[in-house]
């Protein structure tokens, strides 16, 4: 089947899953946020919302991050 974009469908893959995984970053993002009312997307996306208290804060998990190694022979798994 000939692809009239000339793009090859691994590419367009790849572009359909980063723009998935940066929308996702910036719900990731929303949730984290202390602001009570969002707006996104030129008015597209609206919320209101109820703020998680301190406390609740708390007891979430912590967002990974990469570090990286401390010397040259360590290896992250």
């Amino acid at each position: 089947m000939d692809n009239p974009t000339g793009f090859s469908e691994s590419f367009i893959l790849g572009l359909i899953a980063s723009l998935g995984a940066f929308v996702g970053m910036i719900f990731a993002a929303f949730r984290k946020s202390r602001c009570s009312n969002i707006d996104c997307c030129w008015g597209m996306y609206k919320c209101n919302r109820e703020v998680l208290t301190t406390e609740e804060l708390s007891k979430e998990p912590p967002t990974p991050t990469l570090h990286p190694p401390h010397n040259k022979n360590e290896v992250i798994v």
